[in-house]
């Protein structure tokens, strides 16, 4: 069946090490993607602030003009997309779509027309943070919410518009961003705090703020982020899949397995694995909720938000 992935890092690792989109040693390539029927990556542009050696938005261009050549010259698997329609298009002719996320919000430097170059490029959602505090907003380790800046940066996103994502974001910064975004809140890699204690993860109260507001949380697959664990496993997997769904309902839910950014032992060895995660997940629902877990509420949200 179909998948739809809300986060994977391939991008920084196909561009520091200069390798191939089509097959490499990571977690994600086009192989293994074609492998487990995915309709759509979501590839995010990450850099790390406090290491970058060149402007934040030189190295983002240089991110995005990297990938985009590796998506031409495999243009017979995959194509770029921004909105639906091309998603559909796209699928009909049994490609994989490649959407494209900004994570770190610093990226923009301050300047919200940054943010403007970033969706003429065709970037869709958007961080606000990584682990760090910044001129937007505090990370999930901070009581402290929006900035000044940042809550500007929330007014133009819901305008222009673009997705928010809240992963790695404090608590107190994604209650701001409900009360200014008046659309679905995206948490594209994040997992249960309930079930296991990491500041990464989110509040019953965050999970249903992403519920409330017709959004969804892609289940991240990192072994510390599920039970502290250095290997992840199915059945940790499955224990905040099940208590997400009881209390965000079916509708809330996603994959975002931050393949290629995650450096444990898994169970789930890679994108061309997620077939073993599906079987595990057949056993336990029927056909309806998996579909809407695998791809239809992702589908749901691209359709009614980026069209």
């Amino acid at each position: 069946m179909p998948i739809i992935d809300l986060h994977c890092d391939t991008i920084d690792r196909i561009y520091t090490e200069k390798s191939s989109l089509l097959t490499n040693e990571y977690h994600v390539d086009l192989d293994k993607l074609r492998t487990s029927d995915y309709a759509a990556q979501w590839f995010a542009i990450f850099i790390d602030t406090k290491t970058a050696k060149k402007t934040l938005m030189e190295l983002a261009k240089e991110m995005y003009d990297y990938f985009m050549k590796e998506l031409v010259q495999h243009g017979e698997l995959i194509e770029f997309a921004t909105n639906f329609e091309e998603y559909s298009r796209i699928r009909s002719k049994n490609k994989i779509a490649a959407f494209l996320s900004l994570e770190e919000g610093q990226i923009i430097d301050g300047n919200i027309e940054n943010i403007k170059k970033l969706y003429d490029l065709g970037v869709r959602m958007m961080t606000l943070t990584w682990n760090y505090e910044n001129d937007l907003a505090y990370p999930h380790s901070s009581h402290k919410g929006l900035t000044a800046f940042g809550k500007q940066v929330v007014e133009y996103l819901k305008a222009i518009p673009m997705l928010i994502d809240i992963s790695h974001l404090s608590e107190a910064s994604v209650k701001d961003i409900r009360s200014i975004y008046k659309r679905p809140i995206i948490a594209s890699h994040c997992n249960s705090r309930a079930i296991y204690n990491h500041t990464r993860n989110l509040s019953d109260d965050m999970i249903r703020l992403v519920a409330d507001s017709g959004g969804i949380m892609g289940i991240n697959l990192y072994g510390l982020f599920l039970d502290g664990s250095e290997v992840s496993t199915i059945n940790a997997i499955c224990k905040h899949i099940e208590y997400i769904y009881q209390l965000g309902g079916e509708d809330i839910l996603a994959f975002g397995t931050d393949f290629d950014g995650i450096n444990c032992d898994l169970e789930v060895c890679n994108a061309g694995q997620m077939g073993k995660l599906i079987d595990a997940l057949t056993k336990l629902y029927p056909q309806s909720f998996i579909d809407k877990l695998t791809y239809k509420n992702a589908e749901r949200v691209i359709m009614e938000n980026l069209s």
